[in-house]
């Protein structure tokens, strides 16, 4: 039984690069992302719900969705900007950009989904709007593939560590000597 826990340490992590727009160290983008990802996935649910029933309350639901998706997505990808592009070690990876242009598309297809739907919401969904929304859905999958890779396998975006090293001393001296356990799945 560990003495103590903590934070799982894998055996080997690269560096990390902490984020410029962050508030104490807490990185802005990976807070807000997460409202635009879960509007935007599931409008297409809402949009199928409508098919099914003709419950207007879905068109609705849809719509709102996808506006307040699109709203505070711009607002997310404006902080993931500056973030990009105030630290010249996040322009040199190759995910950031594509994130960056699966981001921009997709917030394309969130507006285009707006406007088709704002004279009658559910007047707009078929075709149309499904089509719009299940390609929403595709491209915040593909965007969150991307924008996790760029945290959890490049350490892009999280806390900051000056020295490379994670977790405290005691962690530390468990490592060199191979006592840390099994790395972290």
């Amino acid at each position: 039984m560990p003495e103590k826990l903590g934070q799982p340490v894998p055996r080997t992590r690269s560096h990390t690069v902490q984020s410029r727009m962050a508030i104490k160290k807490h990185p802005i983008h990976p807070m807000m992302v997460v409202y635009p990802v879960a509007f935007l996935s599931v409008v297409v649910v809402a949009d199928v719900l409508f098919l099914l029933t003709l419950v207007g309350f879905w068109a609705q639901v849809a719509f709102w969705l996808n506006v307040a998706g699109l709203g505070i997505g711009l607002l997310a990808g404006a902080v993931g900007m500056f973030d990009m592009f105030l630290l010249p070690v996040v322009r040199r990876h190759v995910s950031a950009w594509n994130h960056f242009i699966v981001a921009v598309m997709l917030l394309a297809v969130a507006a285009a989904g707006v406007w088709l739907r704002l004279p009658d919401p559910a007047a707009a969904i078929w075709p149309w709007g499904l089509l719009l929304s299940s390609v929403m859905a595709l491209l915040v999958m593909v965007a969150g593939w991307l924008g996790g890779t760029l945290s959890f396998r490049h350490g892009i975006g999280v806390y900051g560590d000056e020295h490379g090293d994670v977790g405290d001393d005691a962690d530390k001296g468990k490592r060199a000597s191979g006592d840390a356990g099994p790395p972290a799945a």
